[in-house]
């Protein structure tokens, strides 16, 4: 199968700092796949610079059969890939329903089939789309974040640390939405601080350790594996 999405060598970081030293990942089409490691090891970094957030010295990004290496971020977007941030990733003051409308800003007509795709994979919006997407909790706020990348209908959807600070009830929702998402057409490409919950639902797992990979392989074989579980699990 042909990845969706390959980084290829990619050293690079922000202004003359190299975070990232020769990293590679690959995303297939329709697969979960998550970054994981210790706090600083570069995950985020990894993700942001899919969404030409970083300034890239050495290595290619290709996605879909494009070489999107220096490509900006809204250009990106046009190509059907969506971002995802930890924080400040809804309108507050706007209600659910705006924050969608806003998410297809890019989409020309109807969005009609837009809002029935989003409100059936978060039927809780639906219930409550006039309410201020600020009064939420912050589950709610992350499903609208998600819902709102979604109104693109991307190929690819990135997540930064989608569960940071849930609950284990939103948490395990949020794992099963982006499972739901997946079953969709569109591949997830996540951060995660809760490791091991994380590759117990992905596809396949990368292990980032001070900008550099350091272990890969499906969820279920980097769980098992002694030497990722005692240096980057807890034990």
């Amino acid at each position: 199968m042909t990845a969706l999405l390959s980084m290829e060598g990619i050293t690079g970081g922000y202004g003359d700092a190299d975070i990232l030293e020769d990293v590679s990942l690959h995303v297939d089409p329709d697969e979960i796949v998550v970054i994981v490691g210790p706090n600083g090891a570069g995950k985020s970094t990894a993700m942001k610079s899919v969404f030409g957030l970083l300034t890239i010295r050495a290595g290619r990004m290709l996605f879909d059969g494009d070489d999107i290496t220096v490509w900006a971020p809204n250009r990106i977007v046009q190509r059907g890939i969506c971002y995802v941030p930890q924080v400040d990733n809804i309108f507050r003051e706007m209600s659910i329903h705006e924050n969608l409308e806003m998410g297809g800003f890019l989409k020309k007509g109807d969005l009609s089939a837009a809002y029935d795709r989003v409100y059936t994979l978060f039927p809780d919006l639906k219930e409550r789309r006039k309410t201020l997407a600020g009064s939420l909790s912050g589950g709610q706020r992350q499903m609208v974040a998600m819902g709102r990348a979604l109104m693109l209908d991307p190929k690819l959807l990135l997540l930064d640390e989608p569960t940071a600070g849930l609950s284990p009830k939103y948490m395990e929702q949020i794992f099963q939405i982006c499972r739901d998402v997946r079953d969709t057409g569109v591949a997830i490409l996540l951060v995660e601080q809760h490791a091991k919950q994380a590759l117990a639902f992905a596809d396949r797992g990368y292990v980032l350790a001070a900008g550099k990979n350091r272990h890969e392989g499906s969820g279920a074989d980097l769980l098992a594996d002694r030497e990722v579980a005692e240096m980057f699990l807890g034990g």
